[in-house]
């Protein structure tokens, strides 16, 4: 959204200005946060964001990021600049609607075509582990699109696990999205502990997916498939993520991996599935499903 916040900012902004707009802005419900260079002064910031908000008429609040992501919980410091001065929203995405506090736990609308497309991979009667499921985005599409699933679901943010219970109850589907409070790699030794095997393990966090997917793994059944998001820097990210994947856990056996978004200048968010093949007698065939 980098040129089209640029549009709208033509003219309002001076041409130096409008280059420290450097990232674009996201819109959760009716907030918009937008990423500007900590050089632009405040008087400019909030020039900026009165003519977002004039130029795109269902947002009520604006905020500029002040900090990156960073911590535990994967928050952004966030700074008023116009509109109402709060941060709780709801946010709707694939007929699914989710309460979404911006300041205090982490979600990009930027993932709702991948969490579309996992969504449409589970089939009915699936026992899914999502290890970092924040507000709950990926659980509760998962278990409104398919029937009869069960989607335990880890939160380490208390605040993001309060979100994730309200939004359960909101879109009804309380017995089918399982909560669960603490460290995801506690939570898979419990459920293994007690017999549950997944077919699915989601780990949508990139920051802690390579090192959780060990865990991840074993409370996998055969033939069960993982959903990776990570990081990958420079060329080629779609071979050096499966690549990746594959040395740090060899019985998993990549078969689709795509370039989800650019985060930053050659550094770039992809997905792989893989497929828990613990013999590996057999092989994986391209595509978007295992065999």
């Amino acid at each position: 959204m980098t040129k089209l916040l640029r549009r709208i900012l033509r003219g309002v902004l001076r041409d130096d200005e409008l280059e420290m707009v450097a990232g674009g802005f996201d819109v959760i419900g009716d907030v918009a946060i937008i990423r500007v260079r900590p050089e632009l002064p405040r008087e400019a910031r909030v020039v900026a964001a009165e003519a977002l908000m004039r130029a795109v008429p269902s947002i009520r609040s604006v905020w500029a990021q002040v900090t990156p992501v960073s911590g535990e919980y994967r928050l952004r410091g966030l700074e008023h600049l116009a509109g109402e001065e709060r941060t709780l929203t709801l946010y709707r995405e694939n007929g699914c609607s989710y309460l979404v506090d911006v300041a205090k736990v982490y979600f990009s609308p930027r993932l709702s075509g991948e969490r579309l497309r996992v969504a449409s991979l589970v089939r009915d009667g699936e026992v899914v582990h999502n290890m970092f499921a924040g507000v709950g985005p990926f659980s509760i599409l998962i278990a409104r699109m398919a029937k009869g699933v069960r989607v335990y679901s880890s939160e380490i943010n208390p605040d993001a696990y309060e979100l994730l219970e309200r939004n359960v109850r909101l879109n009804r589907v309380e017995g089918s999205v399982i909560p669960m409070l603490g460290d995801a790699l506690e939570h898979a030794r419990r459920l293994r502990d007690l017999g549950i095997r997944a077919n699915r393990v989601l780990l949508p966090l990139p920051e802690r997916a390579l090192d959780a997917l060990p865990v991840a793994t074993e409370e996998l059944r055969v033939l069960g498939v993982a959903h990776i998001y990570l990081h990958v820097e420079g060329g080629s990210p779609e071979r050096r993520a499966m690549e990746e994947v594959s040395s740090r856990v060899p019985e998993l056996h990549p078969y689709y991996a795509r370039t989800v978004r650019e985060v930053a200048p050659r550094l770039y968010q992809v997905v792989v599935d893989a497929v828990y093949l613990p013999s590996a007698s057999a092989r994986p065939s391209p595509g978007g499903r295992p065999p």
